[in-house]
């Protein structure tokens, strides 16, 4: 019977924990000041959701894609399927079937197991409707299995230091997320923009790549 109390008491709290530390990174309220005269891309950006578990599935791109489109920004986020990875790659080229029927383009943000989902499909059917591909990776990891430089678009990597202040609850519930998933190369609370001392930071590295593909879409919008 004390066995019986004592693991459903766990059951308990395992499910108090993911349901807290996903409600608390979505309401999390970070306050910042707008960067003026922003260069806004001509098509949109589209941050692409990697693996997700119970422990780990809301908000997953936290601060970011809000304070990019408080700066005026177009952003998107693309959920794909949880963990399976060929059910994440179905989903990810039906979407993409989908936006060259409608002749839509996008610029893709995603994360290294992500990457590593859709590098082959990227290389192999090169998508008219990705502009350019942004990888989010921890700093000093190294990157996908191909340089991103080998892609048949204009890609580059953008590295995030470690945060030194994320809460204990978050670390905790991020553990048992990345023993769920059982992946490879998640990347750090601080990546994914959870960690409390250097979210802002990353949001603006986040917004600089912005301007930069503005700069590249007018380029190509200039008469030859």
């Amino acid at each position: 019977m004390d066995v019986i109390l004592f693991i459903l008491c766990l059951l308990v709290f395992t499910l108090g924990l993911a349901i807290f530390s996903n409600r608390a990174r979505s309401r999390k309220d970070i306050p910042f000041e707008l960067k003026p005269n922003c260069l806004l891309t001509r098509w949109p950006l589209l941050f692409v959701t990697g693996p997700r578990s119970i422990f780990y599935f809301s908000s997953y791109w936290n601060l970011y894609t809000s304070f990019l489109a408080e700066h005026g920004y177009e952003v998107f986020t693309l959920h794909l399927p949880w963990s399976n990875s060929q059910e994440r790659k179905d989903r990810f080229e039906y979407f993409l079937a989908q936006q060259e029927q409608h002749q839509r383009r996008f610029h893709l943000f995603l994360d290294l197991p992500t990457l590593e989902d859709l590098e082959d499909t990227i290389r192999q059917k090169k998508p008219h409707s990705i502009i350019s591909l942004t990888e989010l990776m921890d700093a000093g990891v190294k990157s996908s299995s191909l340089p991103l430089s080998s892609l048949p678009i204009p890609s580059m990597p953008i590295e995030f230091p470690p945060s030194e202040k994320t809460p204990l609850f978050l670390k905790l519930s991020y553990k048992l997320h990345k023993a769920l998933t059982q992946r490879s190369h998640l990347p750090s609370l601080s990546t994914l923009g959870a960690g409390e001392d250097n979210a802002l930071n990353n949001s603006l590295l986040l917004l600089e790549r912005a301007q930069t593909l503005a700069e590249m879409d007018l380029r190509e919008d200039a008469p030859l």
